[in-house]
């Protein structure tokens, strides 16, 4: 920033309407409506880089964007601040109350120490550590333990104490009502100067050794010189009172007054009798936030600060220079010939060209919407009139437009051909090309209306002409033909209105960012996605050390892409652009009735870059070094959970029906924060890291239950990112209804009522059939009565007839033996029948014999080449009277059946005796059933497998028959254990029985 606030350019400058002070420097204010304090009496940096303001109100800081009032951790305020230090331990604030407080950190109490009754006017520190405090009520030490008032013992005799500073050599310099004191390093005595000053305000030094002081009452300064054994004092007259003096980087003065602005004094050595011999003014006139100014400050990057009666003023350098065009001139096109003239054309004002020289005005006034450069170096301009050429410092007109003067027909785009023909795009009209001074009017590229002619357009170095329509379209066109470039090949940024041809590679902007093209395919750039890159006006390739940057202008101002991130975001289109922004000075302030002036941006002879923004034609030279500013350092404000203000001083835990959510955050930037853009992330919820640009806030809308991390990062105006990312943690709970405990106990509950509606539901099944199982034990007994009282007797009576007669017959008879035989047959009848009687009547007693029954089955069939056998799982019970007969039915028929038709050899009963079901399982390896008979037809004359499956239904069972030819059969009986048993089994032994269901069930 060498000559940062040393006036240059005097020729061009000269012409301009405003001062060149306000030129040179760039001018920032904050006053009530940007949330600024007022009354500002002291200003300080802290080391961390904060910018503190001690005001009449309280204490503030302020990162160049917010302005922070301090509150103790406590939540108290510190009162009317005078006078502010940033020493190596802290932030010293002086009160005017006559409290001094020292600010380690801002999460900790400060010190606070009750010097005096009077104001602490000024406060600095030696390089022993010591602090001193100019007090109304005199001179204090702080020694790093306690404070200690100086008197005459140690030199100081006045009463009161004005002004301390510490000089370039560690000597402490001290005024009082009318002294002024010197304390030399190592000393430990103030020495009386001999100098005498009224109530010294402030003390300063010069680069050349020099003191200058401000003294009350006087309107003027008092320069002292040092460098001699016997210090020689000036006054220097200055017309009006002085507030507060600093001294920048560059030598020059700066004095605030109370009513006359800020002062500027590019050579203070260089004074008379009558005061300085140059002074500049800047006051309310030209933006200065109040004329009453107060305290001055240069901060580490070089910008000036000034505290005001009604806010906050910056100065700092202008990156870009004002050219020194007309402020008035509207709708500007520029253009740069080879003689080092740049030339702009706008609506309501001559033809200008500007050099070294000054600013000429040439006779053309006519409105001109496109200027081009043609390759031999001569500017042509086309505008409603018609078209010029330039020939040295004259005018030459060329032709007229190919159509008739139509408040449509303004001139889109102008462009010169290496063969000298002319190609000119009107609006509304089309594209035309002059040659041999006739006009050709060519087809339009396609049957889309808003591709009737083209918006932009620029000669390739190997001569082929480029021509940019609406809606993703590019035109070339060559000596033998023409093709045109879109969707197909890649390119998607919209409307087409800026481009660039260097060697081997091409460079497109438009509507939607930036695209490259190395003569095939289009590759887009992956810009930030905030608005700042969309609507691109110009494009200017610069090649520098480290390869082609690239210079862009569009709506959202100047920015500066360097090579190396340009070559980062080709290889890896996830890779975030850091780059650099130069002013918010886009927005080109055009008629919106008219079209766009082209160029909006050129280069000159001389290397500079020139600009067309809202405030003129500015200029930058891209081989300056650019000062690198500091990394920014970002923080997270605060957090709003639906409106509401989170505290940050733990991870929060936001509540479960959370829907909005709103994180503020910021970065310190002194120099530029509107320069800053932010790149964001929700670790948990995002994937990728968002580009935020200059918005300042994350906002997410109906995030589920989880844990968050969200971080940020900033990125200066050189594209400098964050040394650290800031990182807030925080949590939102689950709702009720989808809490793991809460789905969980849903879970059980359901099931558990699931299995109380099963257990009603069988148990009143059982009963059902119970009931069912009783009527029919009841008739069974009935029926065992009526065949014991009338059959059985009948039969009884009917044999002793038949004995009877047959003891009439001779015992040689034949028919006697035959009789005798029948009475035998009947004997047997008759004690099967009564057998039976018995087991109807007496049912339960054989109920629980069911194994024993089937044990003596195979006693009915002869089976000498088949096992059988007869397996007992658990303990037997008595089964329900009905069940059981109907059992051993059933087990009857299929071991009948296993024995006589399957030619099994082995053969296998089951009895599995669960609390919860009862299995009834009859295997065997024989022949197997057919298909057939299965899905329910039966053999001729054979009824068993219809009369097992109707046995089954009858006790509420669940017969199933698994049998394929050749592969043996399985008739299974399954039973629940309430319909089975006559007595439910104990609970605990039911329990202990659930492994032998589930080995059953799976066997």
């Amino acid at each position: 920033m060498a000559g940062l606030f040393c006036l240059v350019f005097f020729s061009a400058l000269a012409l301009a309407d405003r001062s060149a002070l306000e030129q040179q420097l760039e001018h920032r204010r904050w006053t009530l409506n940007d949330n600024s304090p007022s009354q500002i009496g002291a200003l300080a940096e802290a080391h961390d880089g904060y910018l503190w303001l001690g005001t009449h109100d309280s204490l503030y800081s302020f990162d160049g964007f917010d302005f922070t009032r301090y509150r103790t951790p406590d939540g108290r305020e510190l009162g009317i601040v005078s006078s502010l230090l940033a020493s190596s331990t802290g932030l010293w604030v002086g009160l005017r109350n006559g409290g001094a407080h020292l600010i380690a950190s801002m999460e900790e109490q400060p010190s606070s120490f009750d010097l005096a009754h009077g104001v602490i006017y000024a406060l600095a520190q030696t390089a022993d550590g010591s602090v001193w405090a100019a007090a109304n009520d005199g001179l204090m030490r702080f020694d790093g333990k306690r404070w200690q008032q100086l008197g005459s013992a140690e030199g100081f005799i006045g009463k009161n104490a004005f002004s301390v500073f510490v000089d370039s050599s560690d000597r402490l310099w001290v005024a009082d009502e009318q002294r002024l004191y010197v304390l030399p390093p190592g000393a430990r005595k103030l020495q009386d100067t001999g100098v005498r000053s009224q109530r010294t305000r402030q003390i300063a030094q010069a680069d050349d050794g020099a003191l200058w002081l401000i003294e009350s009452d006087r309107e003027g300064l008092l320069h002292v010189k040092i460098d001699q054994p016997q210090l020689q004092a000036t006054h220097i007259f200055i017309g009006e009172g002085a507030n507060a003096i600093l001294f920048d980087q560059h030598g020059c003065l700066w004095l605030s007054t109370a009513g006359g602005g800020l002062l500027h004094v590019s050579r203070p050595n260089e004074y008379g009798s009558a005061g300085f011999d140059d002074i500049e003014r800047l006051s309310s006139r030209d933006g200065l936030s109040s004329d009453f100014a107060r305290p001055l400050l240069e901060d580490s990057e070089g910008s000036l600060w000034i505290g005001t009666q009604n806010g906050l003023d910056r100065l700092r350098e202008r990156p870009l220079r004002p050219a020194g065009f007309p402020p008035q001139a509207h709708n500007l096109a520029i253009a740069a010939d080879d003689a080092g003239n740049l030339w702009a054309a706008s609506s309501n004002l001559p033809l200008m060209r500007l050099n070294e020289h000054g600013l000429h005005e040439l006779p053309l006034r006519t409105q001109i919407t496109a200027i081009s450069t043609d390759p031999r170096g001569s500017v042509w301009l086309a505008g409603t009139e018609g078209i010029w050429r330039s020939t040295g410092d004259q005018l030459e007109k060329v032709s007229v437009l190919p159509v008739e003067h139509d408040l449509d027909s303004s001139v889109r785009t102008l462009l010169i051909d290496n063969q000298g023909a002319l190609w000119l795009s009107l609006n509304r009209q089309g594209l035309y090309v002059l040659r041999d001074g006739d006009w050709q009017q060519l087809p339009a590229p396609s049957e889309d209306p808003t591709q009737l002619m083209p918006v932009s357009s620029a000669l390739a170095p190997d001569g082929r002409r480029w021509f940019g329509y609406r809606n993703n379209l590019i035109v070339s066109h060559d000596d033998q033909s023409e093709r045109h470039w879109g969707s197909a090949e890649g390119l998607d940024i919209g409307h087409v209105t800026a481009m660039a041809h260097s060697q081997g590679h091409s460079w497109f902007g438009g509507q939607r960012g930036l695209a490259r093209f190395d003569g095939k395919r289009f590759q887009h750039l992956p810009l930030s996605e905030s608005g700042l890159f969309d609507n691109l006006y110009a494009i200017i390739p610069v090649t520098g050390p480290q390869g082609e940057d690239l210079w862009l202008h569009g709506k959202g101002g100047v920015f500066q892409l360097p090579a190396e991130e340009i070559a980062k975001a080709l290889n890896d289109p996830t890779h975030h652009i850091h780059y650099r922004t130069y002013d918010l000075q886009g927005g080109l302030a055009n008629d919106p009735h008219q079209v766009l002036a082209l160029p909006t941006a050129v280069r000159s002879s001389d290397g500079h870059l020139w600009f067309v923004t809202r405030n003129g034609v500015a200029g930058v030279n891209p081989d300056k070094e650019i000062h690198r500013d500091k990394p920014p350092k970002v923080r997270i404000a605060s957090l709003l959970a639906d409106g509401a203000s989170i505290s940050l001083q733990t991870p929060p835990t936001l509540p479960a029906d959370s829907q909005r959510l709103v994180i503020h955050y910021g970065a310190l930037s002194l120099s530029a924060p509107e320069g800053l853009h932010f790149l964001y992330r929700l670790d948990g919820f995002d994937s990728e890291w968002h580009s935020a640009g200059r918005q300042r806030e994350a906002t997410y809308t109906g995030l589920p239950a989880g844990d968050y991390r969200f971080r940020v990062r900033a990125l200066n105006q050189n594209g400098v990112a964050s040394e650290q990312d800031a990182e807030l943690r925080f949590s939102i709970d689950q709702v009720f209804y989808r809490h793991p405990l809460f789905i969980l106990a849903m879970a059980l509950a359901v099931l558990l009522t699931l299995h109380l509606l099963y257990r009603n539901n069988m148990q009143r099944a059982a009963e059902r059939l119970r009931t069912r199982l009783e009527e029919r034990h009841d008739e069974r007994e009935r029926i065992a009565r009526e065949l014991h009282d009338t059959l059985l007797q009948g039969v009884q009576g009917l044999m002793l007839h038949v004995q009877a007669a047959a003891d009439s017959l001779p015992a040689d008879q034949p028919a006697r033996d035959k009789l005798e035989n029948a009475l035998d047959r009947a004997d047997q009848v008759i004690a099967e029948g009564r057998e039976r009687v018995r087991n109807l009547r007496h049912a339960h007693e054989a109920s629980n014999d069911l194994p024993q029954t089937l044990h003596e089955l195979d006693q009915l069939h002869e089976h000498a080449d088949t096992e059988y056998q007869v397996e007992i799982a658990g303990t037997p019970c008595a089964l329900h009277p009905v069940v059981h007969d109907e059992l051993s039915q059933l087990a009857r028929e299929a071991v009948s059946n296993a024995f006589r038709h399957a030619r099994a050899r082995h053969v296998r009963v089951r009895l599995d005796y669960h609390p919860r079901q009862f299995l009834l399982r009859v295997s065997d390896d024989g022949h197997g059933l057919l298909a057939e008979y299965l899905q329910g037809a039966e053999p001729v004359d054979h009824w068993g497998l219809k009369g097992m499956y109707e046995r089954a239904a009858k006790i509420g069972g669940t017969l199933n028959i698994d049998s394929a030819p050749g592969q043996g059969c399985h008739v299974q009986l399954t039973l629940a254990g309430p319909l089975a048993y006559r007595q439910q089994l104990p609970r605990a032994r039911r329990w202990l029985n659930w492994k032998r269901l589930i080995r059953s069930s799976q066997s």
